[in-house]
Parts: structure tokens; C-alpha cells; sequence
């Protein structure tokens, strides 16, 4: 059988058929997070949650403790939940142990399986395969991402149209948590309303997009003295931390790759209508921006800034100073190729 998606663990859940076993694995994590904290208020009453609702890690509780726990009785409530977490941690002697409890599991406990493991290898994950256990949490595509902006938004008490939610996307980026966190700010300034891009526009976010496309236009022009300047004016506004200046370089890197891929458009069917199809569902201002910078750039400095925007990234991420490591590549790739 196939692995289920996140979504049907919510059906399972809303028609009192959560099974007693599941792992949930992928890197998309905030996901992952806010399933569980559904799963969590639905399947035990507040009451009984302090008798009934366990989280436990890999790193402190043994596997035969975690069985032990799954085989407690309920307390004020028909269902106990365990949350395990780190399972990839487990040795394969405790993954075996694991295997023995799925073949008889206790109905009135749910266990769910939390790891970072992004390929099912091994009997253990087999398991949970070929029982339709697995809930995949992979990354989403940007149109999936529209659609589970629209669910989130609802959620929250507002409605977001199609162009501004693909307008938001464009100005957060596809880390989920952040626009979430976006969009609940849209449900506390404008509450119970309809979100376009005018209301997206009032967000304080929004001028770091620009600023953003601001400081690509001054590297399309190899304007050092000018790009440096806008770098600045965004430590200014968004902080000089690793996290502030990750996002900076992430946008950035978001943008060359989108002009590549504007170019790209181009160069298969040398037309302004092959670019945009190659773009869609990007709002317009996004697509006109992409079209009017690939102009600037060859496909090798493209490459070229690709390649030392990623290693950067890397570099600020294994506690290089990220502000200093900017700096230095907005100069490297402002300076002609050879």
C-alpha cells in the first residue's frame, strides 16, 4: 500500500478512525507540527490530557519504556496518544522491539512515530509502509503551498484570493512557518476579511521584497557602491543575526533563480509568452521584474552566482559571520567574470 498523506491522517481523524500506529516523516516540519497539534486537541479531552498524553525522545526514553507506556489503560478518555519523537535515534535492536508491538498494537493507544528519515529503509519503516502508515511530509510545491495557504487562512477567520496569495509567496518565500506567521498577521490587522494584495501591501514584510529586488537590480548592473548600500538598508531594517541575514541571502538567491529561469524561457522559444507560462502562477510584477533583469545577466554568471550565493549559505550556516560573508559576495558578484 501507499503511504497516506497528511490529510487523510485529519479524515481518519474526524470520523473517530485514527488508527493506533502511524510515522510521520519529511522535512517539511512546521507541517508536521501543526497536524499533531490537531490531533493532540481532538483526540483527548483537556481534562484528561495529563493522564493520557505523553511526548517522549528517542534520546530519553528507551524503546521498551515506550512500549510499557502504550500499553497504559486509559484515564478519562477512550484513547491515549504518544508522541515519539526522534525515532530515527533508536537503535536497530529497539526498532526490532518496535516491530514486535505493531504486530499486536493496543487499540485504545495511538503512537505516533516522529522522524527525520526521508526514505523508508529498513523493516521497521517497511512496516509502516506497507501497512499505509507512512504520512509523508514532503515539501510542497508552489501551487500545493496556495492551496494550503487558502486552508490556513480560512482557519484564521479570512479568505485569500488566489493572485495575493501567490503574491505573499513571492514575498515571504516557501518556509510554511514564515508565511503562516504572515498570514496570521493579516487575520489580526484586517479580522474576518477578504485578503488581496492591497492588504498584503500594508504588511511591514512587504518592503523588504522590494528592497530585495532593489539590490538584484544594482548586481544586474555590476553597481557595487549602490548594491552595498541596499545590503545595508536591509541589515538595517532586518537585523544582522544569522536567521535575518539567511532570509536576506534566501531571497536573493529566489530571485536569480528566477531570472534564470526567465531566461531559459527565452532561449527555448525567444518570446515574452514562453517566459511568462515558464513563470506562472507568479503575479505579474514578479514576471515583468524577472524579464527586465535577465537582460543583464549570461547564463554563466547566472551560474556563477548560483553557485557562490549556495555556498555562502552554507558558510553562514557553520557560523561564518553572515553580514561580513554578504558583503563579500554582493562585491564578488559585482566584479566581471574573466
Amino acid at each position: 500500500m501507499k503511504g497516506l498523506a497528511p490529510d487523510n491522517v485529519l479524515m481518519s481523524l474526524n470520523t473517530g478512525a485514527l488508527a493506533s500506529f502511524y510515522l510521520f516523516y519529511g522535512p517539511e516540519e512546521f507541517r508536521i507540527e501543526l497536524i499533531l497539534d490537531e490531533i493532540k486537541t481532538k483526540l483527548i479531552p483537556e481534562s484528561a490530557k495529563d493522564f493520557n498524553l505523553e511526548t517522549l525522545y528517542a534520546e530519553d526514553v528507551p524503546a521498551r519504556e515506550v512500549i510499557n507506556r502504550a500499553r497504559l489503560i486509559p484515564f478519562m478518555s477512550p484513547r491515549r496518544l504518544l508522541i515519539v519523537r526522534g525515532t530515527e535515534h533508536y537503535s536497530k535492536g529497539d526498532r526490532e522491539l518496535f516491530l514486535a508491538y505493531l504486530d499486536d498494537p493496543v487499540d485504545s493507544t495511538c503512537i505516533i512515530w516522529v522522524s527525520r528519515v526521508t526514505e523508508l529503509k529498513g523493516p521497521f519503516y517497511k512496516r509502516f509502509q506497507d501497512s499505509g502508515r507512512a504520512v509523508n511530509f514532503k515539501k510542497l510545491t508552489e501551487r500545493q503551498a496556495y492551496g494550503w495557504m487558502h486552508k490556513r487562512a480560512e482557519e484564521l477567520g479570512v479568505h485569500i484570493d488566489r493572485e495575493a496569495a501567490a503574491f505573499l509567496y513571492q514575498m515571504v518565500g516557501s518556509s510554511l512557518r514564515d508565511i503562516y506567521s504572515e498570514l496570521w498577521k493579516l487575520s489580526v490587522r484586517f479580522p474576518q476579511s477578504r485578503i488581496g494584495v492591497e492588504q498584503i501591501k500594508d504588511l511591514a514584510t512587504f518592503s523588504r521584497l522590494f528592497t530585495v529586488f532593489e539590490l538584484v537590480d544594482h548586481l544586474s548592473h555590476r553597481d557595487v557602491s549602490h548594491a552595498l548600500e541596499v545590503l545595508n538598508r536591509l541589515f538595517e531594517t532586518q537585523g544582522r543575526d544569522s536567521k535575518s541575514v539567511l532570509g536576506v541571502l534566501g531571497m536573493v538567491a529566489r530571485q536569480i533563480r528566477l531570472i534564470s529561469q526567465a531566461k531559459a524561457g527565452k532561449r527555448e522559444a525567444r518570446g515574452k509568452r514562453a517566459v511568462v507560462e515558464r513563470l506562472k502562477p507568479l503575479p505579474n510584477f514578479v514576471i515583468d521584474k524577472c524579464i527586465a533583469q535577465e537582460k543583464l545577466w549570461a547564463e554563466k554568471e547566472l551560474e556563477y552566482a548560483l553557485t557562490h550565493l549556495y555556498d555562502a549559505d552554507g558558510l553562514i550556516r557553520t557560523g561564518s559571520k553572515g553580514d561580513l560573508i554578504l558583503e563579500n559576495l554582493v562585491v564578488r558578484l559585482c566584479r566581471p567574470l574573466s
